[in-house]
């Protein structure tokens, strides 16, 4: 039988000492980025096994984290979930999943339950943008990072889509073809995603000396029908309009569809953006709606890498911010849509 490499096999191939190499498989302490990488290549070649239990003698980790999730099937929280726990499973770390399904008794249940284990840190998933994922009630004395939360304290460690660039990037793109009588139909006011986006659209409108069509934002819901709701009025104020950023698709699709109904064609007469790449797999290949895509399986991942990094003393509690993806389609640039390309 071929003889198992060990940790020394290792440094000593790699030409480190045996704490450096130690250091760099286990992602504790400084080691460059150059040495973690040849250590890594190392142990690979080598198809280096580490001991799991040896390791958390030595270090005093479990390399076990606590992936907490207010509800693990929500459209935001699964790819969240997916991302963090591939990065984990990548940096040979093991996650305890478990699964609130929205329910406040058994959220509190598995805080207990996470406390009383040997975990090395807790993500949090929460499975809406415009809410704190949760008030932790205990204090742990395990770093906490949260992803895509948009309300913890400034002492919490978070991660999460930025909002205000999107809503930037959604006006300079507008402002870009020629359209000048651009508003800006959203969700309720002062929910933290709402008023990020809105916040960033506002700064790419003063800084092109443009005004927002409709005296400002017209807040509603998340919901298609309020597209709806809000396509009559802004067809019913008698103000030009030719452009619009929808906080989400299901908006930008209740407008679409009854702007059509009354012949107002998109884009040719009202260019419309979207967000959160509602269509993606279902869309045909041409991709009608200019849309972002907020890139949660990166988020899930960067707050994996986080929590990793505070585990280890590195970083700084505060919120990390991963600029969405802007994808531009045929709302924005044309040809002309017709129903059947999105609803």
């Amino acid at each position: 039988m071929t003889k198992r490499a060990s940790m020394s096999d290792v440094a000593r191939a790699a030409g480190v000492s045996l704490t450096t190499a130690s250091r760099a498989l286990g992602g504790v302490g400084r080691v460059s980025a150059e040495t973690r990488a040849k250590v890594i290549e190392t142990a690979e070649r080598l198809q280096f096994q580490p001991d799991m239990i040896a390791r958390s003698f030595v270090t005093g980790r479990s390399f076990i984290v606590g992936v907490l999730a207010e509800a693990a099937q929500g459209r935001f929280s699964m790819p969240l979930i997916v991302g963090a726990t591939d990065l984990l499973g990548r940096e040979n770390i093991a996650a305890v999943t478990l699964d609130a399904r929205g329910t406040p008794r058994r959220l509190n249940d598995y805080l207990k339950r996470l406390r009383s284990r040997r975990i090395d840190g807790i993500l949090v998933v929460g499975d809406d943008p415009n809410r704190a994922s949760l008030v932790l009630s205990e204090d742990f004395a395990v770093p906490v990072v949260f992803a895509s939360s948009s309300a913890t304290p400034e002492t919490d460690y978070v991660v999460a889509p930025d909002n205000r660039a999107a809503g930037r990037i959604a006006a300079e793109h507008l402002i870009g073809l020629g359209r000048r009588h651009i508003a800006h139909v959203t969700a309720a006011v002062h929910e933290p995603a709402v008023d990020a986006r809105a916040a960033g659209f506002a700064d790419a409108m003063a800084a092109a000396g443009i005004r927002t069509a409709l005296g400002g934002p017209l807040y509603g819901s998340y919901l298609q029908r309020w597209g709806t709701d809000a396509a009559e009025r802004i067809m019913a104020s008698g103000e030009p309009v030719d452009a619009i950023f929808a906080a989400n698709d299901e908006i930008a699709i209740g407008l679409f569809a009854e702007f059509h109904k009354h012949g107002i064609r998109v884009p040719d007469d009202i260019a419309i953006v979207g967000y959160d790449n509602r269509l993606a797999g279902v869309r045909r290949p041409d991709d009608p709606f200019t849309t972002f895509d907020p890139q949660l399986i990166t988020v899930g991942e960067h707050a994996a890498r986080r929590l990793l990094a505070a585990i280890g003393g590195d970083g700084e509690p505060g919120v990390e911010y991963v600029e969405p993806k802007f994808i531009v389609g045929r709302s924005t640039v044309g040809p002309t849509l017709e129903p059947y390309d999105v609803l």
